[in-house]
């Protein structure tokens, strides 16, 4: 499918609308929206009447309306059925709405301002839909993250209480990580460019294209049930009322990159997509991936002079080009209309945005990795001290680009008759070059790298759907029909990681020029692709009824089903040299010359190849998943007594996940089905595969069957005035990802870790606990306080294993016993003065993880275990320790100084800490690597010069923190370095004109 025709096409029907963006500038309207005082809802179908002029306009389903009217004074009348009416005395001027918010109910709710239709994207908005939501959640707009110093989704979701991002990207909500979270675009499931992780990386959504982001914490029914530590919903910006365009620009300055050395090489288009001479060459990809590209002999396989012909077309550059470090730049762009057919309520919407983000960083890295030495006894812990095996210095040079696309239709055929269609198309590419040295104290050298890497990662998400009020009967209240059919489809390209290695035996001069390692990773290319792809369906009816007491009640039933398709293949290609050493393998004789194409067809007196291209495949290589999801759901919501609402049901989750890992030449291997064995218990197990009946690696496949009914319950109590207590219990789950059900590891550098997937996990299912209070004081001020327990039972980590005579860590998946987590939430937003405004949210968190019991560790120890046994491969070093990758304290600070009394220009100060947690689960002795928390520093500085044009100066990581992981030698007391590294201070100016 060609996404970006797709996107092309979209707007050329766009532009084709554009003559149309006129504007009745002799007349004037009346618009707004109409509330419920009872539950905080809009009201759907109530009509405004202006009997003088006969005319009349009826509220949408957000409560909205919009009724023309010539310029003078009216009488307005607000009517619905169950409600008093209420009449308005409104003016009407010349080519400006007039906004009349009406409120139906006993009660008088605040005001809210409504400037377009996008009301949900201010703070005040977001708090009010906080105040009425049946779960407990945390929300940031447009509106915050126009102020902030963010340029993507990850960076605007930290500010949220009670998250953090892992690795710049992933999302941890309350402590967990992100297996326990799941994220939706437009209320869509969305697939993952990564082939190793589960959730999708939010630097992929550009921050201004977001409307708002909501975090939910509790589960609720007709909410999907895979998370634990929060639902993250992202919503792209829609149609306007009113024409809108906007266009901007900005530039940026790191300390550590800019206009100093800058290391790169020829790869990428100028969106961040693989370009031709970068993909696997046609003589390559002609040949079926079930053969290796290799030398055949006289008895079968690839013809030798096809091989070298092959190698000859790979592409050539091996050493970085160098020159001196771009500023960074960013561009984006925001074009949206309404037009309306008739004043009954027809009307068609339509927003593009667009923007273009490149950013430059250079990073110098420190990175140590040990084995465990003790001459006592390995559960004495303190006992253990650390040799390192290896130790890297490494400088990366990094260019990211960001490519996003917002494409939203909406069409109302007539009032209470929505349906639109949202598109998305995201484009993130990384260029890195890594100089790397250290030493292999395993085999006694030094070493020296280069890496060249370009990895790009594409998004497209596209969702059709419509809301529908249903008048069946004569009925008082409308029922509603929500449907939603989506596709999203995600993208990873990974070609052409080259990398060369060139050793030099320890304790040699320094005047001693290291030599070609030889062998692999030396001169090997790598090419990678993943493709993930999601097929939904939706469908939820809700039915308003009235309680025993006359307070209005809904039931919500529906139900979804959702087919997700993954698949990820690795090729890697090295060579052989057969005339054995030369002066071209020291130090720094660049890859061009060692691996000239001509060496493949050059031949020595023996009338062989000086050099012998081949592929490499001896370990899986690829992966094919596939998952199939039908869920069921029923709720109530409803008001026991008029202070006191309950919110209640159970869903039900039908899942089949089946993951095949396998090598590419084995793939039609009929010795090797696709199938594994279905046990009962780990000893049918362990006996199956003593018995030889089954393979330790059962094939290759994992399979997860479930069937979970799984039950929310949810109290809200307005006991006073803008003030709630919320009561939540629920039972959710965690299902693993494909990547860490399947068996294979890779590793990028000399060096790196490598991560192989385990089969055999199991889903972890989570008993969740919350209690919370809330204050809204008007407006965007609030206070809040939360409490909350979670009770996981098989949490899923990452630990270590064994090192087998290599210098490359293995780290594994693997299921713990039980977690249990407990936290506390504190959320404070004030204005004060009307010239300051603080905000600050932390979290307090304590988690424990039962690994295995004492007794299954001793026996372990004792060598009394059999080896086919689970528990042998997982050997913790700690069998009772916090949850990996949770702080136990996380703080956002905010700070604003208002210049003027327009709050036009404003100073802001942001704070972000995250406290220590554990970075990688230790294993066989090897202690847990923690990172040490530590608190990042923005400033910000926006000037808004009228009604269009803004600027906005920010500086990120003002005091330039360490980031440092360690792991603690017990023997000695003393801390040692795992890694550390800086990011340097950031500076950016940026200017946007609304047109």
């Amino acid at each position: 499918m060609k996404l970006s025709k797709k996107i092309i096409l979209c707007i050329i029907t766009f532009l084709l609308s554009i003559p149309a963006l006129t504007y009745a500038q002799a007349s004037g309207s009346i618009r707004g929206t109409v509330i419920d005082s009872e539950n905080g809802e809009p009201v759907f179908g109530a009509t405004i009447v202006v009997r003088s002029e006969k005319k009349f306009a009826k509220t949408d389903f957000d409560g909205k309306y919009n009724l023309e009217l010539p310029p003078g004074s009216y009488q307005v009348e607000y009517q619905m059925y169950g409600y008093g009416p209420q009449n308005r005395n409104i003016v009407v001027t010349a080519g400006k709405p007039t906004q009349m918010n009406v409120t139906f109910g006993a009660q008088v709710l605040q005001t809210v301002e409504v400037k377009d239709r996008a009301v949900n994207e201010s703070d005040a908005a977001l708090l009010q839909l906080q105040k009425k939501s049946a779960s407990v959640s945390d929300s940031i707009g447009a509106e915050s993250i126009k102020k902030s110093p963010d340029s993507s989704a990850n960076e605007v979701v930290k500010r949220v209480t009670g998250i953090t991002i892992i690795g710049g990207k992933y999302v941890f909500v309350r402590g967990l990580g992100e297996r326990y979270s799941s994220t939706y675009l437009n209320d869509s499931y969305i697939p993952s460019t990564e082939p190793d992780k589960r959730v999708v990386p939010l630097d992929l959504f550009p921050a201004s294209l977001i409307k708002n982001i909501r975090i939910i914490k509790t589960f609720v029914p007709e909410e999907s049930a895979e998370f634990s530590g929060g639902l993250v919903k992202i919503e792209t910006k829609e149609y306007p009322d009113d024409f809108i365009m906007s266009l901007g620009f900005g530039v940026g300055y790191n300390s550590n990159t800019t206009r100093n050395k800058w290391l790169t090489f020829k790869g990428g288009d100028f969106i961040g997509r693989t370009t031709a001479d970068q993909s696997l060459p046609d003589i390559v990809k002609g040949v079926p991936n079930y053969l290796p590209f290799e030398p055949g002999s006289r008895f079968g396989g690839i013809n030798p002079s096809l091989i070298s012909l092959g190698a000859i077309t790979f592409p050539s550059q091996w050493t970085p080009d160098q020159t001196k470090a771009p500023y960074d730049k960013n561009f984006n762009f925001t074009i949206g209309k309404t037009f309306k057919a008739s004043e009954t309520g027809e009307r068609f919407g339509v927003i593009f945005g667009t923007t273009h983000s490149v950013d430059y960083r250079f990073r110098r890295q420190k990175d140590a990795r040990y084995v465990p030495v003790n001459q006592i006894a390995p559960t004495v812990t303190e006992a253990t001290t650390l040799n390192a095996i290896q130790t890297q210095d490494a400088d990366l040079y990094v260019e990211e680009r960001l490519f996003g696309n917002n494409l939203n239709f909406a069409f109302e055929p007539k009032a209470g008759q929505q349906f639109f269609l949202k598109n998305f198309y995201s484009v993130s590419s990384e260029k890195s070059v890594r100089e790397a040295s250290g030493t292999n104290n395993r085999d006694s050298f030094d070493f020296f790298s280069i890496t060249n890497d370009f990895i790009s990662r594409q998004l497209f998400n596209q969702s059709l759907g419509g809301k529908h009020a249903l008048n069946l009967g004569g009925l008082n209240r409308a029922h509603t029909l929500d449907w939603q059919i989506n596709y999203g489809e995600a993208k990873r390209d990974e070609p052409n990681l080259t990398q060369q290695v060139w050793r030099r035996t320890q304790g040699a001069s320094i005047t001693t020029l290291p030599t070609r390692l030889g062998n692999n990773p030396d001169g090997s290319r790598f090419y990678s692709t993943s493709a993930d792809t999601v097929r939904s369906f939706s469908v939820a009816y809700e039915i308003p009824f009235d309680q025993w007491n006359g307070l209005k009640s809904t039931a919500k039933f529906g139900g979804s089903a959702l087919d997700r398709f993954k698949s990820f293949t690795f090729r890697e290609f090295g060579s052989k040299s057969n005339v054995g050493s030369s002066a071209a393998d020291l130090y720094l004789v660049p890859g061009e010359i060692v691996f000239n194409p001509l060496e493949y067809v050059r031949t020595n007196s023996n009338g062989v190849a000086n050099k012998t291209f081949s592929e490499r495949q001896v370990e899986p290589n690829a992966y094919d998943a596939y998952q199939k999801l039908h869920t069921y759901f029923g709720q109530v919501d409803i008001p026991l007594i008029p202070k006191v609402r309950f919110i209640g049901g159970a869903r039900y989750e039908d899942s089949f996940q089946k993951v095949k890992t396998f090598v590419l030449k084995e793939q039609f291997d009929v010795r090797k089905p696709g199938y594994g064995c279905d046990f009962d218990s780990e000893y049918e197990r362990i006996a199956l595969i003593n018995s030889k009946v089954c393979p330790a690696d059962n094939n290759g496949v994992g399979v997860i069957r479930t069937r979970d009914v799984l039950p929310s319950v949810n109290f809200v109590y307005e006991f006073l005035q803008d003030q709630n207590l919320r009561f939540g219990y629920s039972q959710t789950l965690t299902r693993p990802d494909f990547r860490e059900m399947s068996p294979f590891a890779f590793t990028p550098y000399f060096g790196g870790d490598r991560i192989r997937g385990n089969p055999n996990l199991q889903r972890t299912y989570i008993h969740n606990f919350d209690f919370r209070y809330e204050y809204f004081m008007g407006g965007a001020n609030y206070v809040g306080a939360g409490l909350f327990h979670k009770d996981l039972s098989n949490p899923i980590e990452l630990i270590g294993q064994p090192v087998a005579g290599q210098i490359s860590p293995f780290f594994t998946y693997a299921n713990a016993s039980r977690a249990t987590i407990r936290g506390v939430e504190l959320d404070f937003r004030r204005e004060f003065f009307d010239r300051f405004r603080f905000e600050t949210n932390v979290f307090f968190i304590k988690s424990l993880v039962n690994v295995i019991s004492w007794e299954q560790f001793t026996v372990g120890k004792a060598g009394l275990l059999d080896q086919n046994d689970r528990g042998f491969s997982y050997d913790p070093t700690n069998i009772r320790r916090p949850l990996q990758g949770q702080s136990d304290f996380v703080a956002n600070l905010k700070f604003d100084v208002y210049l003027n009394k327009l709050k036009t220009t404003t100073i802001g100060l942001y704070y972000n800490y995250f406290g220590d947690r554990i970075f990688i689960v230790g294993a066989n002795g090897t202690p847990d690597a923690y990172e040490r928390g530590v608190g990042l520093t923005d400033i910000v500085f926006s000037h808004r010069m009228d009604e269009k044009l803004d600027f906005k100066f920010a500086a990120k990581n003002v005091t330039d923190q360490r980031f440092r992981i360690y792991v603690k030698d017990e023997l000695l007391n003393e801390e040692r370095l795992f890694r550390s590294y800086r990011e340097g201070v950031s500076f950016s100016m940026s200017a946007s004109y609304r047109f």
